[in-house]
């Protein structure tokens, strides 16, 4: 794995913890604040993170995307977010 590599997906939230679904135990992320109900659905986001990107990459490749456009801007973005290409 490189340096600019996440983690192999899919992930799984169980609790505070984001974990891969391959390896139990294998942690990716810890997530705490004061508001369980917080954490909890912060901790969901997060194992989605894997499947989202992938999703996000599959729109980039449709016929017709339009990177100029409000939502293609939105959508590179969001890639180079998770990417690591932007600060």
């Amino acid at each position: 794995m490189t340096d600019n590599q996440h983690t192999p997906g899919p992930w799984r939230a169980k609790g505070h913890c984001i974990e891969t679904e391959e390896y139990s135990f294998n942690w990716v992320a810890s997530v705490q604040t004061s508001n369980v109900p917080e954490w909890e659905a912060n901790a969901r986001l997060i194992a989605a993170a894997p499947e989202l990107l992938e999703a996000l990459q599959a729109v980039v490749a449709l016929p017709g995307f339009e990177p100029a456009e409000p939502y293609g801007k939105i959508v590179l973005a969001a890639i180079a977010k998770a990417t690591g290409q932007t600060d």
